[in-house]
């Protein structure tokens, strides 16, 4: 018999039970029952505790995991998007850097070409030069040859 049956039987021998005329709030009860019931209660009642228990401990471990599991949940998440924000960065400072590296290319490429154009036009214009008084001697000479 669980606990509330055995209270529920105490409960009917109380609703049962006659009272004295003179004082209507006490009542006659068979005391060797109640003893018995009394007894159950106190055996079976550490069993039913123990039951009770027994769910509360797995109850609040169950939520002790839930709770654990929800929060390596989320610091996973939280890594992954560190991770997925960190690679995004390094994504963009490489990109960053190349634009960077490329601008700084065409700048000494731009400089060079600059520069090369320059000289080819100095060494042009030297050596025309050079030509033209190398002509102008090759000239005379003819002339002088021609004269003689």
């Amino acid at each position: 018999m669980s606990v509330y049956e055995i209270l529920e039987e105490m409960d009917e021998m109380l609703e049962n039970a006659k009272s004295y005329l003179l004082a209507p709030h006490k009542v006659v009860v068979d005391g060797d029952r109640l003893r018995e019931l009394l007894d159950d209660i106190r055996r079976n009642l550490p069993a039913e505790v123990k039951e009770a228990q027994n769910i509360t401990y797995e109850r609040t471990h169950l939520i002790q995991e839930a709770q654990q599991r929800a929060e390596q949940l989320v610091r996973e998440a939280e890594d992954r998007a560190k991770a997925i924000v960190s690679e995004h960065a390094i994504i963009a400072e490489a990109q960053r850097s190349a634009r960077e590296i490329l601008n700084k290319t065409k700048q000494k490429c731009d400089q060079t070409k600059q520069a090369t154009e320059a000289y080819v036009l100095q060494s042009l214009t030297v050596t025309e030069e050079r030509l033209q008084d190398a002509l102008l001697q090759i000239r005379k000479e003819r002339e002088n040859w021609q004269k003689q």
